[in-house]
């Protein structure tokens, strides 16, 4: 279930617990609450043991109808400013929004000046390679599948990697298995 992780991380800074604190306190791990803050994503279970931490109802804290991915601009501006990090994840939206703000920057300088063109390249590669990894570590995989983009039709199968949607409720059902 999608939950809003701007209200979870905004009542964990109230009590002034760091994510671990706030692990213990509701009985699940540093990664989990990790996860869950960096996706919005949790299990019915993990939204529960949040709510009674706070002691609030466990529908404050799921999204109600709203969708959990950004829009172009918010995506752009988290991929920039998260233009070298190569820790953590990035969501299917946030990615393939980026690259559609890289594209049509990259078609524009081409049509401006090929000079223009070959800068703009330059820049964009750190931030879609650390965007890619981020990416790519959403969907379980390595970022070192990247270096695939050096082999002849690797593209195919990074962009296939990269399209995967990773399906973290059921992974938590296997964990805890």
């Amino acid at each position: 279930m999608n939950i809003d992780t701007s209200l979870l991380k905004k009542l964990r800074a109230d009590k002034l617990w760091s994510q671990e604190q706030l692990g213990n306190a509701c009985g699940l791990s540093l990664r989990t609450i990790q996860r869950i803050e960096n996706t919005g994503v949790a299990s019915i279970e993990s939204v529960r043991s949040l709510a009674s931490v706070f002691e609030i109802s466990p529908d404050e804290l799921v999204r109600n109808g709203q969708s959990n991915s950004l829009t172009l601009v918010e995506a752009v501006k988290k991929c920039l400013t998260h233009y070298a990090d190569f820790s953590g994840t990035a969501t299917r939206a946030e990615f393939w929004w980026f690259i559609l703000f890289v594209l049509l920057i990259m078609a524009v300088s081409t049509i401006i000046n090929d000079s223009l063109y070959q800068i703009a390249g330059l820049l964009f590669v750190l931030p879609l390679l650390a965007a890619g990894t981020r990416r790519l570590r959403n969907t379980k995989r390595s970022g070192w599948w990247q270096l695939l983009y050096l082999v002849p039709f690797g593209v195919v199968v990074v962009f296939f990697l990269l399209v995967q949607e990773y399906d973290l409720e059921n992974d938590q059902h296997h964990e805890s298995a």
